[in-house]
């Protein structure tokens, strides 16, 4: 999606028929695209039947025609003006004017209104965005599902190839019926947690505002909500990509947008922020144990080597310690740990040796002076 759209309130229909993002949603239909126009017609209803008749004519433009003389050209644009003005309960139509469409666009519009056009008109009982296109042209190749959770609770929306979202309320998530071969994509508005089944072949792509989040089979949040400076992605399980979606982006903001491809591990998340196009990476605010196969047992310590404890706290965790194990060589533990959170986890094993730690691009660095 691009990031500074025209004002589209403001188009007429030949605007609509030259304008290159609308363009790209009729000939090269993404969940991207196809999400963002749902949305700006369902919040402008009565611009329907233009979207209709623009959409029609750049069908139409894929058709081999025959060879038209410029005189009935000229004919065929006078019959068409001639017939638009005596439609009135076609009010949108009349949008159409010499001075705004080229004749190529008007050529099209004459065939659609008396052969294309014919066959259009007797199937407008049909919804305007239900995938189906003339018999004429290129067929979409899959129907894009848009699920809006609306309620106060979250709603479960499993995936076509078995994934599962739990969709947040005010959000929306925009997806294929069918999965193409090479990825898995879909478009959020708004908040959701994913549980991906694993497919390594088939990369799954979460499109959420000017982020994109790339995974193979894990457990991870996306928050987008239009209105908020920040993005973000926090991880559970697994591991996951996030960078920046240039393609969102004017020319000028992609120019200083954060390029970085960054990776998120348990317990890590980052935040991407669309004043500064920046990413900052950190802990989850609250880490949860990731590996159950520990028991209460193992965060019982007495007189342990700090480095063991360490060990135990990374593989419960999932989550980076870097110290200077040589200078830390000495420094033992005895504590209980079993029914404490991860930072007051964290205090109890600094106060024990008398350290201090800092979070830092989502790992936890331990400064030490050593133990005696």
């Amino acid at each position: 999606m691009l990031f500074n759209m025209p004002d589209y309130e403001l188009f007429t229909v030949d605007d609509f028929l030259f304008d290159p993002y609308f363009q790209d949603w009729i000939k090269n239909p993404t969940p991207a695209n196809e999400f963002f126009w749902e949305e700006w017609l369902a919040h402008h209803t009565d611009r329907t039947a233009d979207l209709k008749l623009a959409r029609q004519l750049v069908l139409s433009l894929h058709i081999e025609q025959p060879i038209v003389s410029q005189d009935q050209i000229q004919e065929d644009v006078q019959r068409m003006l001639h017939r638009i003005d005596r439609q009135e309960t076609h009010k949108p139509f009349q949008r159409i004017t010499r001075s705004f469409l080229s004749w190529r666009a008007v050529a099209a519009a004459v065939l659609l209104l008396t052969g294309i056009g014919g066959w259009w008109l007797n199937q407008s009982k049909h919804q305007f965005l239900s995938g189906t296109e003339p018999v004429a042209s290129k067929q979409l190749p899959r129907r894009i599902e848009v699920k809006r959770n609306d309620t106060q609770q979250p709603v479960r929306v499993v995936l076509p190839d078995g994934s599962e979202v739990a969709l947040s309320p005010k959000s929306s998530l925009a997806y294929p019926s069918v999965f193409a071969d090479s990825s898995r994509e879909v478009t959020l508005t708004g908040e959701a947690f994913f549980t991906i089944v694993k497919n390594p072949a088939h990369p799954f792509l979460v499109y959420a505002d000017q982020i994109v989040t790339r995974v193979l089979g894990t457990s991870f949040r996306v928050r987008a909500y239009p209105e908020d400076c920040q993005l973000t992605v926090a991880v559970r399980t697994g591991k996951v990509a996030v960078y920046a979606n240039t393609d969102h982006a004017g020319s000028h903001q992609a120019s200083f947008m954060d390029k970085r491809v960054i990776s998120l591990t348990p317990n890590q998340q980052v935040e991407f922020s669309k004043v500064n196009a920046e990413f900052k990476k950190m802990l989850v605010e609250k880490p949860a144990v990731v590996d159950h196969s520990l028991k209460t047992s193992d965060f019982e310590f007495d007189e342990t080597p700090v480095g063991t404890v360490l060990q135990r706290f990374e593989q419960a965790y999932g989550i980076a310690i870097i110290y200077d194990s040589d200078l830390m060589r000495d420094c033992a533990l005895t504590a209980s740990l079993a029914d404490e959170t991860m930072n007051e986890q964290l205090a109890i094993i600094c106060k024990g040796i008398g350290a201090t730690y800092e979070i830092i691009d989502g790992k936890i660095v331990i400064h030490s002076t050593g133990c005696q």
